[in-house]
């Protein structure tokens, strides 16, 4: 087994812990030969050195531009995962920075999860909105062999996403929210494949999204470089109908203005007060207090947070 580890480096510039915490984990941690294959994104020079290291491949990649955050995420996640595999790796994987492996032993488990049929497997934060339909790459791994021969999507082109397929495949698993690894799980369903899923399995939870572990293995603190805005029962935003109307008529706006518009206009958007954003306050002030306590002493958090009750 050869293991290509696949991650986008995206780091806020006062997160610099949490690059060292990742790594040291995959360090600690896996057991089997291993490289990661990386992508700096918007990182602080600062942070450079951290990567400079025998066990990562740092690849300066291009990615489309004013396009949505998982769009860039997952075109950036494709091209690591192409370098992974020309590289001889016999499994691929890719993580968060935000994630990481929590256990020994975790590449060999999920590997055994892997089957011609079932030739992937990842996180499903189902309190993230997570369905069926998405393999949510904070965590996962597949086959390189299925990467390999099916070259399957991570997000959809715009073509699917407006075609009638696209939209039956969302509303049959009732996937609210297209995230990277919705295109995933579209391209294994197509191919009569599916995936298996690992659920969170720490049920001590001092939020329902943020600080998962999933099947004891990976652990993912969640929303570590955008708003802390969720879809979970008591976190989502809610709106009142004078807010709808802004919002849809902001909506109908924007999609005739040209891309480069948008990205210009896209800081006004918390003037329109389309949302109550009490709840996204509420989880950012949660994640300020894990992401603290997991700074100061990684290992304690980290087992409190695997116990399972």
């Amino acid at each position: 087994m050869k293991l290509g580890l696949a991650v986008v480096y995206h780091v806020l510039p006062d997160s610099g812990d949490l690059l060292r915490i990742h790594l040291d984990r995959i360090r600690r941690h896996t057991g089997v030969p291993y490289i990661i294959h990386g992508a700096p994104l918007r990182l602080p020079e600062k942070f450079l050195p951290a990567l400079a290291a025998p066990d990562i491949r740092l690849h300066s990649l291009n990615p489309p531009r004013n396009v949505l955050s998982y769009i860039e995420h997952s075109f950036l996640l494709a091209e690591l995962l192409n370098r992974a595999a020309a590289d001889g790796c016999t499994h691929l994987a890719t993580l968060h920075v935000d994630s990481f492996p929590i256990s020994d032993h975790w590449a060999e488990t999920l590997a055994g999860h892997l089957s011609e049929r079932a030739p992937v497997t990842a996180i499903r934060e189902e309190m993230e909105g997570d369905t069926m339909a998405r393999p949510n790459l904070a965590g996962m791994m597949m086959l390189a062999t299925y990467w390999n021969s099916a070259r399957p999507l991570l997000s959809p082109t715009p073509e699917l996403a407006s075609s009638p397929a696209w939209r039956n495949f969302m509303a049959g698993h009732n996937q609210q929210v297209t995230h990277s690894g919705v295109g995933l799980g579209y391209s294994l369903e197509r191919e009569g494949r599916t995936w298996t899923p690992l659920r969170r399995t720490n049920a001590r939870m001092r939020h329902p999204v943020l600080a998962g572990v999933y099947g004891d293995l990976i652990f993912h603190l969640g929303a570590a470089t955008r708003p802390k805005s969720f879809w979970s029962d008591g976190f989502t935003k809610r709106e009142t109908w004078s807010m709808r109307t802004r919002r849809h008529l902001a909506s109908t706006i924007r999609r005739g203005l040209p891309p480069r518009v948008r990205a210009w206009l896209r800081p006004l958007k918390p003037l329109g007060n389309f949302y109550d954003n009490r709840p996204q306050q509420q989880s950012e002030n949660v994640f300020a207090t894990l992401r603290d306590e997991l700074f100061a002493a990684p290992d304690e958090f980290i087992e409190k947070a695997r116990r399972p009750g």
